[in-house]
């Protein structure tokens, strides 16, 4: 827009000063002063003026989108720029926008191009074990441009000076364009230049809640096992490693008081569970206020609040109490977004108080400016409800000659009732709503989530020691509770998961485990994946396992993949798989884990 009014500026100046002057000279007179305001462009870019390095960084990426294949996986570009927008807010934009791409190609590159734009290349996302490691690598790259080292390098070489003037002159001449693009991305920085970035990159990293010992083990790594790659030759050619980068990164450990590890974060395998939730607060763990709301829930009518008292899963339910038969209590979700064209899946658990008590559940319907149209008793009308927790499912459908969400309807909202007709109480828990067409999750770790216990008082799904296993509800890292593993003594602590039947299981399949957990204290563990025999006894090999080492306080998350393949002898003996987790730990210690899955 900015440059679209300064060519109406100059061809209107032009048209003032020559009005007697032919067609033909008027545009070879616009065109030579548009030439000049980009020429000046870059005379500015190369005195340190934001404006025109922005405008610069987007001549670039229309270079680079003609040269370079961007990756089209959702998963990649979502875990990369996971990363990256966790690490942004910590640098200083300086009046540009940060941004990132991933580009597929497999050589291990990452570099920023003038204007804040970041390039990470899927070779190196092949290289780093996590994603601490891809972290210090990216900010690393922000650190260079947040100092704008790639200006005062390119300031100091007159070649490339002409080559942007060369450039500027003719925005069609693609070599020159590409020899620029060229050097900004494979651009060697002088020590000075890479200490800073050292030292910048790995205090935001330990800012923005990355593990910045991971500085440590990348430059480790570089030097130890992949200098003579070639692989990586394109990346260390322009960043060397040396034994005193690692010891100026050990160094800020000890400045940032942080222990050196080994382990750490790696989420770009995890299978995460698709559990697409549209309701707030759908299992109530989120107590009543101060004032007596219920956070996601309005209660319209009568007395409800949340109770502790045998909850079908967490530790609370709501509770809906109507003292007079004709007298009905209601409680109302909060606004749900609905598409007219997608089918809604929706599950509840609920009891009454003693299996005479009558309740109903329905749906609001609402237009654009939320006013009620409609009234639906699509769950289950008025009666009688049993004295014990049970399931009740239905599917709201919109089928052509029935549809619950018509143009109209805007927002839903779940509707819970007492009554009318009886007294007490009845009890509502753990409600789903959610598109037909999503997938249910595939976990075969039952219990994964870690948020029921058992018939005998152990987490639903594990076993292992009574007194160390328990479930927090103050701890989580996803839905409303975590497993909590606390040591009774020194020494090793742990559990395991229920056995799955190799009749789930498919020769060949290749299954990835992955879990949340965090410590109180910095403490290694590990995850083995064992096969086990009709006795239920572990075989001398196992199938996979993988080292995790938690810090306090802080959740991480890794993963690992391994096959189901049996050797020869092994057949007619196995006839189940499980996970065991095992850590050495002190006592009094504690480990929390949480959306343990395999599939």
């Amino acid at each position: 827009m900015k440059r679209c009014r300064f060519i109406m500026i100059i061809l209107l100046l032009t048209l003032a000063f020559n009005a007697t002057a032919s067609a033909k000279n008027v545009l070879t007179q616009i065109l030579g002063a548009y030439q000049k305001y980009q020429e000046v462009n870059m005379t500015l870019w190369l005195v340190g003026d934001v404006g025109a390095e922005k405008r610069f960084g987007k001549e670039l990426q229309f270079w680079m989108g003609l040269t370079q294949k961007p990756e089209k996986d959702p998963k990649i570009n979502a875990y990369v720029k996971g990363i990256f927008e966790r690490l942004k807010p910590q640098f200083n934009q300086r009046g540009m926008k940060w941004d990132i791409q991933v580009i597929r190609e497999g050589s291990a590159n990452a570099f920023v191009i003038p204007g804040g734009h970041v390039y990470v290349h899927t070779g190196l996302l092949d290289m780093v074990d996590s994603d601490d490691e891809l972290a210090a690598v990216i900010s690393h790259e922000m650190a260079h441009a947040e100092r704008r080292h790639s200006l005062a390098n390119f300031r100091a070489s007159t070649v490339m000076v002409a080559l942007l003037n060369k450039a500027v002159k003719n925005k069609r001449d693609q070599e020159t364009w590409g020899a620029l693009l060229s050097y900004l991305t494979l651009m060697k920085f002088s020590r000075t230049q890479e200490d800073e970035a050292d030292d910048i990159g790995q205090t935001r990293l330990a800012m923005s809640g990355f593990n910045p010992a991971a500085q440590v083990t990348l430059w480790e790594k570089f030097l130890k096992k992949h200098g003579d790659t070639k692989g990586l030759a394109q990346y260390l050619s322009s960043h060397p490693p040396s034994s005193d980068r690692v010891q100026n990164a050990r160094n800020n450990l000890k400045k940032m008081n942080v222990g050196e590890q080994q382990v750490f974060s790696n989420t770009r395998q995890i299978m995460t569970i698709e559990r697409t939730n549209l309701i707030n607060n759908y299992s109530f763990e989120a107590a009543s206020t101060s004032a007596g709301l219920l956070p996601g829930w309005e209660i319209v009518e009568g007395r409800a609040g949340v109770t502790d008292q045998a909850a079908a899963s967490g530790r609370r339910a709501i509770q809906l109490w109507t003292e007079q038969r004709n007298v009905s209590t209601r409680v109302l979700s909060d606004f749900i977004a609905v598409n007219e064209g997608t089918d809604m899946a929706f599950a509840i658990w609920a009891r009454s108080e003693t299996g005479q008590q009558n309740a109903a559940i329905g749906i609001e319907l609402y237009d654009a400016n939320r006013r009620l149209r409609n009234r639906v008793w699509a769950i289950r009308p008025s009666a009688a409800l049993s004295a014990e927790w049970q399931k009740i499912e239905a599917r709201l459908v919109n089928t052509p000659d029935k549809k619950l969400f018509a143009a109209n309807n805007v927002f839903m909202r779940i509707l819970l009732q007492t009554g009318p007709f009886s007294e007490g109480s009845v009890l509502f828990d753990d409600l789903s709503l959610k598109p037909f067409s999503a997938p249910e999750p595939a976990n075969l770790l039952a219990g994964g989530d870690f948020e029921r216990n058992g018939e005998n008082g152990m987490p639903s799904g594990l076993a292992g020691a009574k007194e160390q296993l328990s479930l927090d509800y103050d701890r989580f890292n996803s839905g409303y509770g975590s497993l909590r593993l606390t040591a009774a003594a020194d020494g090793e602590a742990g559990f395991e998961f229920e056995p799955v039947p190799v009749e789930k299981l498919k020769t060949g399949q290749q299954l990835a485990c992955s879990l949340f957990f965090q410590g109180d204290r910095q403490m290694k563990g590990i995850v083995v994946v064992e096969l086990l025999d009709a006795a239920g006894n572990p075989l001398a090999r196992r199938l996979g396992q993988m080292e995790f080492e938690a810090v306090p306080d802080r959740w991480q998350a890794t993963s690992f993949t391994f096959n189901y393949a049996l050797q020869k002898e092994e057949e007619p003996v196995v006839k189940a798989i499980q996970v065991r987790v095992a850590a050495n730990m002190v006592a009094g210690s504690s480990l929390w884990f949480d959306t343990f899955v395999m599939r």
